[in-house]
């Protein structure tokens, strides 16, 4: 007997995958401005700071939303997504600092950075429970 079991509610799917698709959007802008402003280009008009608060802390906030909305919903592109922005997350952080980007969080702000990091695998741990409970 299942006690996950998963439901159809086609207005929270939608919500949901909603979210997912604007964390994944705004994820995908503040990793690409972190290593673009490696060149000392920006497309943005903000400091690497005000990127990481205004679009990477948002775009963890939608995930969590996303799930929270679909959690027992049949919703592929919510599970893909999650796996995808974790990843995108966990990986772009373990990177940066080889790089020599967002120096000044991993050094100042140890704690903060290991959590990123941690929330990343969290995404990619909830998008495969996802995906194993959907079979």
């Amino acid at each position: 007997m299942r006690m996950y079991r998963l439901q159809n509610d086609p207005r929270k799917k939608k919500i949901s995958e909603t979210l997912a698709i604007v964390a994944i959007v705004l994820l995908g802008i503040d990793t690409a401005e972190t290593f673009i402003a490696q060149g000392g280009k920006r497309f943005l008009p903000l400091t690497d700071q005000q990127s990481g608060i205004l679009l990477g802390i948002s775009s963890i906030v939608l995930f969590f939303l996303s799930i929270g909305f679909g959690f027992r919903q049949k919703a592929r592109i919510t599970t893909v997504l999650l796996i995808a922005g974790g990843a995108i997350l966990a990986v772009s952080k373990l990177v940066e600092p080889t790089m020599g980007l967002n120096l000044y969080l991993a050094i100042v702000l140890p704690y903060l950075y290991i959590s990123l990091i941690a929330i990343g695998f969290i995404l990619i741990g909830l998008g495969v429970f996802r995906a194993v409970m959907r079979q």
